[in-house]
């Protein structure tokens, strides 16, 4: 149809159909947008019946006010609705964190209305139709074009009525004139309506959200539970390192004056600088003697320190010969025959090299065990 075809005309307060009434003007039917008269055009054999303006101008909304003014009458005429499927979800975060949900849910329902009134006004809004069934009231709008309405969908949600929105703007031409499809749409079809608010699924969802609030509290006192055992688990653990760590620098302390009242009684210390060849072939002789000393006379086994690099008895905790920060002992094996391979592994070793730049000068010599 042209934009000025008219589906549907009003006659006595009654939608029709064009083929519904005579034609022409005998129809008696009126625009539903702008109230002037409509002839009917029934009689064609390629369009659709349809209505058209006596006068050449048409009016804008003609089409769409004759679908919303058709939808409420058979609302009015049958008293029943599909009411649409509600979904939603409840979600609550906890104190310890976690997200409680649980969905919220109804099907579709057909409601049987008591009464149906039309184009009812509530405050600055209007019901296209207000269905009052068992005590309760529901707002219906009728949807006719594809213009969003949010701002009149946020005022109906502020008022304390449900209410549900039926989508008939995709509707074609065909289906308007077909009354058995029409009234498929409007009345009972599943796709086409939404709730702009439901007080049944609202009070739905305060129960979930109490149920929810319960659950989480459990969890918080489980969590609080763990977390107290947590954090009573670190204190004490912080408190048995910083012991660990005052035994160690007491130990540490101990074991510093005993290498001091040892390098008192040391007479050949044997200090040597950084520099210079001998250093390093002297820094070398006391490691491989080290080496040989933990084969020689402690089965093999030995502490060697990671600064100096010289080999310490295997139960030492701290390094004999030099006083570095760095230092620290690794546990190390050696094997039998180490006398026959001592030189080619020399040869290739970084080790004496490392020791000078990390312990320029022992504090003790190789041979005080």
């Amino acid at each position: 149809m042209s934009d000025s075809a008219i589906p549907l005309g009003e006659r006595d307060g009654h939608m029709f159909r064009a083929y519904e009434v005579e034609n022409g003007l005998r129809c008696g039917c009126v625009c539903p947008g702008c109230r002037k008269p409509l002839i009917a055009a029934n009689q064609g054999q390629k369009r659709f019946p349809y209505f058209r303006h006596e006068e050449l101008e048409g009016c804008a909304n003609g089409r769409a006010e004759g679908v919303r003014r058709a939808a409420v009458q058979l609302i009015a005429q049958r008293k029943k609705l599909l009411l649409p499927r509600f979904s939603d979800v409840a979600t609550l975060l906890a104190e310890n964190g976690r997200v409680f949900s649980r969905d919220i849910c109804f099907d579709a329902v057909e409601v049987q209305a008591d009464e149906v009134e039309r184009f009812v006004d509530l405050d600055d809004l209007r019901a296209h139709a207000l269905i009052l069934s068992k005590g309760r009231q529901l707002v219906v709008r009728i949807k006719v074009t594809a213009r969003q309405e949010h701002e009149r969908n946020k005022r109906l949600r502020a008022m304390n009525l449900s209410s549900i929105e039926i989508d008939l703007h995709h509707l074609s031409d065909a289906e308007i004139n077909d009354a058995v499809i029409f009234e498929q749409a409007v009345l009972c079809d599943p796709i086409n309506r939404k709730w702009i608010r439901s007080l049944r699924g609202e009070l739905l969802a305060q129960r979930s959200l109490s149920a929810l609030e319960l659950d989480a509290a459990k969890a918080d006192r489980e969590w609080a539970l763990v977390e107290a055992e947590r954090l009573a688990s670190e204190e004490a653990s912080a408190r048995e390192h910083e012991t660990q760590r005052t035994q160690m620098l007491e130990a540490l302390s101990a074991h510093r004056a005993t290498q001091q009242s040892m390098a008192a009684n040391y007479t050949a210390c044997g200090r040597t600088g950084l520099d210079g060849v001998d250093a390093r072939k002297r820094r070398e002789g006391a490691i491989v003697t080290t080496m040989l000393k933990a084969v020689r006379e402690w089965n093999g086994r030995g502490a060697e320190c990671t600064a100096c690099r010289l080999v310490n008895p295997p139960d030492s905790r701290f390094c004999f010969y030099c006083t570095s920060d760095k230092s620290q002992l690794r546990a190390m094996h050696y094997a039998p025959d180490l006398e026959k391979t001592i030189v080619n592994r020399m040869r290739c070793s970084a080790a004496p090299a490392q020791s000078l730049r990390t312990v320029p000068a022992l504090l003790l010599g190789p041979d005080i065990f």
